[in-house]
Order: C-alpha cells, then sequence, then structure tokens
C-alpha cells in the first residue's frame, strides 16, 4: 500500500531556518516581535521547502494542529486531556480539533482518515477503555494512543499506571494501620476493572492486608452497584475496616450505603476511589480519598509524543504515567 507524499510541517520550517516552531508560527502570520531578517530567513525555508499554509480565513494558519479522536461523549476523559494537549506547546503555538467517534471502529477509521486529509500535524486516538487496542491503519501524520494501548509495538502510545495507583491506595491503606479491607470492582470483562483487581488481590499480602473474601466484587461502574455491595459487605461475617474502590461513582454509591445502615465513614470504615472524577469525588458525603490518573499530564505526554514524531524523532512504544493519591474526608 502506498500513501501521500509527506507533507511539509512547521517543523520541517523549523529545523530548515534554525529557529522555534512558535518562531516558524510567528513569521508565517505575520505577527509578534521578530528581526526582520530572522523573519526572512523563514519566509525563505518556507517558499523553498514549499510549506503550503492554511487558508487565510482560517484562525489557525501556521498554528501546529493536533486533531483529537475520542470516544467519551461527555468530556469527562477528553476534556483534561485536550487541555493537556494544548498546555504542551505553549497558547499560541497549537490548536486542538476534537472528533467524536461515538465508540464505533468503523466512524474513528473515518475520523482519523478525514483529519489526516485535512492536513493536521498530528492525531491523537483516545479511548474510555484502556488495556490493548487493534491499531489503526497507518496515515501520513504520525498518531499517539492514549489511554487504550496500540497493540502493534511500533506504535506511540500513552497510558496510565493502573496497577502503580492501586499501589498508593493500598499504602495509603496501611499507612492509617486498616488490616481488613474489600475491594468493589467494575465489570470483570472490563480490562481496567480487572486489572485493578489483580493488583488488590496480587499485592494486599505486601502490605500486610487482608482481603476480605479472597477476591474482588465485580459488577458495573455505578452508585447504584456501590450501594448493593455495601449491603453486601454489611452481611459479611469477616470485619472490613477499609473499602478500596474500582471507580469515584462505586465508592459515592458504598458511602451511601453505609451511612443508610448508620456506619460512620471515616470513623468506623474508610473508603478510596478512583479517577478523582470531581462530579463524584467532590459531592460525596464525606468527599472522597481517591486516586487522580492525571488526565491532564496524559494530554501534555501525548503531546509531547506528537512534537517529537513531527520533528522527526518519533518514538514508538509504550510509556506509563503514574497516578496520584489525593487524600480527602473518606479516609
Amino acid at each position: 500500500m502506498s500513501f501521500p507524499s509527506r507533507r511539509v510541517t512547521l517543523a520541517d520550517v523549523a529545523n530548515a531556518s534554525g529557529v522555534s516552531i512558535g518562531t516558524v508560527s510567528k513569521a508565517l502570520n505575520n505577527r509578534g516581535q521578530l528581526r526582520e531578517d530572522t523573519r526572512d530567513r523563514v519566509l525563505a525555508a518556507a517558499h523553498k521547502l514549499g510549506f503550503e499554509t492554511l487558508p487565510a480565513e482560517s484562525s489557525s494558519g501556521g498554528v501546529i494542529t493536533i486533531g483529537l479522536v475520542t470516544s467519551d461523549d461527555i468530556g469527562r476523559f477528553s476534556i483534561p486531556v485536550m487541555y493537556g494537549l494544548e498546555d504542551s506547546f505553549g497558547p499560541d503555538q497549537a490548536s486542538v480539533l476534537i472528533s467524536n467517534s461515538r465508540g464505533d471502529l468503523v466512524r474513528e477509521r473515518h475520523c482519523v482518515e478525514t483529519l489526516a486529509s485535512r492536513n493536521v500535524d498530528g492525531i491523537v486516538v483516545m479511548t474510555n477503555h484502556t488495556g490493548p487496542r487493534a491499531p489503526l491503519p497507518k496515515t501520513s501524520v504520525p498518531i499517539v494512543y492514549v489511554m487504550g494501548q496500540s497493540s502493534d509495538p511500533e506504535d506511540m502510545s500513552v497510558v496510565v499506571d493502573q496497577v502503580q495507583g492501586m499501589l498508593l491506595a493500598l499504602e495509603h491503606a496501611a499507612n492509617l494501620g486498616h488490616q481488613n479491607i474489600a475491594y468493589v470492582a467494575g465489570p470483570r470483562q472490563d480490562y481496567s476493572a480487572r486489572i485493578r483487581a489483580q493488583a488488590v488481590q496480587e499485592h494486599a499480602p505486601t502490605f500486610g492486608l487482608t482481603l476480605v473474601g479472597d477476591r474482588a466484587l465485580y459488577g458495573n461502574w455505578s452508585e447504584a452497584w456501590g450501594r448493593q455491595a455495601a449491603q453486601m459487605l454489611r452481611q459479611r461475617v469477616e470485619p472490613v475496616d477499609m473499602v478500596l474502590c474500582g471507580s469515584d461513582e462505586i465508592a459515592r454509591g458504598v458511602a451511601d450505603g453505609l451511612r443508610e445502615a448508620n456506619i460512620v465513614v471515616p470513623h468506623d470504615v474508610s473508603i478510596i476511589g478512583f479517577d478523582n472524577w470531581a462530579a463524584a469525588a467532590l459531592n460525596s458525603r464525606p468527599a472522597l480519598t481517591t486516586i487522580d490518573m492525571n488526565l491532564e499530564e496524559l494530554g501534555r505526554a501525548a503531546g509531547a509524543r506528537v512534537l517529537e514524531a513531527i520533528t522527526g524523532n518519533s518514538r514508538p512504544g509504550i510509556d506509563a504515567l503514574p497516578c496520584q493519591l489525593i487524600v480527602r474526608d473518606s479516609t
């Protein structure tokens, strides 16, 4: 299969003229404070390389343009990633175009092909689901996968180190003196639910913790399941002094279920969530201690990988970024 010849990018002009991408952008758009000889050098390099600027009516002419393809309908994950993408290039050096695949693989491929045909500089593909995924067909522009990594080792992926996140939760539980923990997970078929549950089961003994029932409680990503799980835990003979949850929604449901039974959090039982989703974590009673996936940092890392690729320094493989423990009133 043959691909269209690689178009000239801002990075190419920057390399040829010995200046930064931001300087190229200013020169091509005739803005900012530049020495005349610098502006002339950039324009000469652009002309020699055959650089094609965007139409004059475009507000992003000369600025790096990144396409963000996401399956996130409500922006819970994609908006922080977009903020990180924009931050990675600076306030006036990049524009991010969002396209929603609605979780449909055919639509996702169409979004990527359309963005590539519109001469974006790079594409970031993000799904709500983590774990390995099938790679997309190669395009004339670099693609970086976020959250769900490509199964092709030659592709570029940036993901959350979910195991490290669960280790933070276990360490926090141990530091508080807890001994008997329960883990309330999402659906068993979901990669995130499984890998987080496996981390708890495998590493809890390392921190001197006992997992009640020796297994996770699988359900779904909802507050209703959290309330149901709280009822199940109340019926167990074994004592529980800490409940780890696979998401903040589940954790909020667990908190509600325990409160209905007059169990005081964190006096009687502590709770830790996962995601640091403000809508659930801050509105829970009490506010949730949780694991933050640092989604904006994920976006910044994806932007760095895109920039590496468009400057000719593409680096295949997976970057796994650490999570952060956010301590609030539930522990």
